[in-house]
């Protein structure tokens, strides 16, 4: 007798398998040519924008499988060279965007902002310009202007500044031409841009020293945290801190023993920080106390429980182990007392470092209470608790801060930046009375409320008080008003880290009146208008206000405009740098410069 319910069986998942495929088609969308390239295109920006490998959809066989499962095989993800093909087409799409922006600016009569910087890694340079501008619906924009290749070029102040030039020139930010024959060049650079911000390198300051903008004023930051680092005290105290990390991140047996450690104290399992330069990063010393300050208990426990296991575990790269790093009880006052002061500069540092709402306008505000957090007198807090400062290294360390911030701030500002930052500040009707500078006794008597104000009245008259007989008329603004995304990397809001104090004489917050139904405003008035509004919450939305009082004030608007884009740092550029690891890999291997300046083209300027 033959047995057939095998191939019955082999018959019946056939034709199950055939009917699975057929519901598939009869489901799926046929994908034509064009939806094909449609995909390309959006999986090529997918990569780009979210930083990651542009080898992936083709050397990742689970994103292959998504799309085998999903399509049923109608459908197989690009190549890395139909990727790269994408990116090129998509890096045109971006640069038209630009241009097309900056002509728009340019007929509305408003300049845009640069911001730049120089990065190395692997034998690559790349020297990153990045335009800013606020948009007619009152959105902060930041477009890559270009990723100049700078490997073979030398770093000198005159390349940067024909770097930058050429640059602009390309998106339509003024025009460049070098001299052909005597008297042939043309160059409207200086006058398209409204600031700059740079590195501090003295390279490019020298190079951008024609737009007569500032610095990053998170590295200038930066630079005089280690003024407080470099206290001796503080600084035997730091030293040991990065042993530790360096003990707990790569002794195995050391990353056991402080695991069980925070089990038994019910702390979350995890190491000290190690990924920071607290000698120049931004905020690395602050991360790293603070995370000593939160485990001090942990630590001490380790040191009695593991004495001899904690001394002979793997050796540090420098040849110390870990007793070499042991804190005492006035070492560990000084973590704690550290970590209380330097969280005020590293909030400072990341609301400065935000580029999605307007950061020039708050230099002179947050600069002003770091100063005033400064101050040894002045009381602290921490987690909104009141905390002290006893230790006298601490002491002394924000005495060297505070001298070193006045050698750059109080004694060495030029002022034409602190013109641009007065006119900035003005501008935001929320500080534009400049109230803080009597309560922290900004710029020690240099600047003044009335000097301030006079230099907004000046660049008014100058630059923006229309004359009655040629004044054009003004469109109408659009009604609905996007809620905007506010920055996730700030760690706290501006209002309340300059309203966290207990400065007794800081100034009590009036909302002012609804400016909807107030009807149009001469435009001679707009400036005398504005000064007599009263102070707004700090809880307002700088560009929302603006958008929403733009018919009461049209010329001020767009002063407002051209004024509030200019970024207090360089951080975005820092950003659109980071960037380029995540999508190429190893640099030292494959990547060339036009790549990266092709991907971040396409990336950033196609949103």
């Amino acid at each position: 007798m033959i047995d057939t319910s095998a191939s019955v069986s082999d018959e019946s998942a056939d034709g199950d398998s055939k009917a699975k495929k057929g519901t598939l088609e009869a489901i799926l969308p046929q994908i034509t040519a064009s939806q094909r390239d449609e995909l390309h295109k959006r999986i090529t920006l997918w990569l780009v924008r979210n930083r990651r490998p542009l080898s992936l959809p083709e050397h990742d066989s689970e994103f292959r499988g998504i799309f085998d499962l999903i399509f049923a095989g109608g459908y197989t993800p690009p190549t890395y060279k139909l990727v790269m093909q994408n990116m090129l087409d998509l890096s045109v799409e971006g640069k038209r965007k630009v241009t097309a922006a900056m002509d728009d600016l340019r007929q509305e009569g408003i300049l845009p902002s640069i911001a730049g910087d120089i990065w190395s890694e692997g034998g690559i340079a790349i020297f990153g310009v990045l335009a800013y501008w606020i948009n007619a619906d009152f959105e902060i924009r930041e477009r890559l202007v270009s990723a100049i290749p700078f490997s073979s070029v030398r770093h000198t102040s005159d390349e940067i500044q024909l770097a930058t030039k050429k640059a602009c020139s390309n998106m339509h930010i003024g025009h460049f031409r070098e001299d052909v024959a005597p008297g042939d060049g043309v160059d409207t650079i200086h006058e398209s841009v409204q600031n700059s911000v740079s590195d501090n390198a003295s390279n490019i300051i020298s190079g951008w020293e024609c737009f007569d903008g500032w610095e990053c004023n998170d590295h200038t930051l930066a630079l005089i945290v280690h003024a407080y680092l470099k206290q001796s005290e503080v600084a035997t105290v730091f030293k040991k801190l990065r042993g530790m990390t360096t003990h707990f991140n790569h002794s195995v047996i050391g990353a056991k023993l402080l695991n069980d450690c925070q089990k038994r104290n019910s702390l979350s399992v995890t190491k000290p920080p190690q990924d920071n330069d607290t000698r120049t990063g931004w905020g690395g010393a602050c991360r790293q106390a603070t995370w000593y300050m939160k485990y001090q208990v942990v630590i001490q426990l380790y040191d009695v429980e593991n004495p001899v296991n904690a001394s002979t575990a793997m050796p540090n790269p420098d040849g110390s182990v870990y007793r070499d790093h042991r804190l005492d009880l006035l070492e560990w006052d000084i973590v704690k007392e550290s970590a209380y002061f330097l969280t005020y500069v590293k909030n400072a540092t990341d609301l400065l470092q935000g580029t999605l709402y307007p950061t020039a306008n708050l230099i002179l505000p947050i600069l002003g209470k770091v100063a005033y957090y400064a101050e040894a007198t002045t009381p602290l807090k921490f987690e909104k608790k009141p905390v002290t400062i006893t230790n006298e290294s601490v002491v002394h360390a924000r005495k060297l801060f505070l001298s070193d911030f006045a050698t750059r701030y109080f004694n060495g500002l030029r002022d034409c930046k602190l013109e641009d930052w007065c006119v900035a500040t003005f501008l935001d009707p929320r500080y534009k009375d400049f109230t803080f500078l009597s309560v922290n006794r900004w710029m020690r008597g240099q600047l003044t409320v009335e000097k301030a104000v006079e230099w907004a009245r000046k660049c008014w008259e100058t630059n923006w008080q229309p004359v009655e007989s040629t004044s054009a008329p003004v469109s109408e603004p659009a009604l609905a008003i996007k809620k905007r995304k506010g920055n996730a990397k700030a760690v706290v809001t501006v209002a309340s880290f300059l309203a966290d104090s207990d400065d007794e004489d800081a100034p009590v917050e009036v909302e002012a009146p609804s400016g909807g139904d107030s009807g149009d405003v001469p435009k001679e008035d707009e400036f005398s208008k504005y000064v007599g509004l009263p102070r707004v919450g700090a809880e307002v939305d700088l560009l929302v206000w603006w958008k929403e009082h733009q018919k009461e004030f049209p010329i001020m608007a767009k002063w407002a405009r051209q004024f509030l884009a200019t970024p207090a740092s360089t951080a975005g550029v820092e950003r659109a740098f980071s960037a380029v690891g995540h999508m190429h890999g190893d640099l030292r291997k494959c990547t060339s410069e036009s790549t990266i300046e092709h991907s971040l083209m396409a990336g950033m300027n196609t949103v």
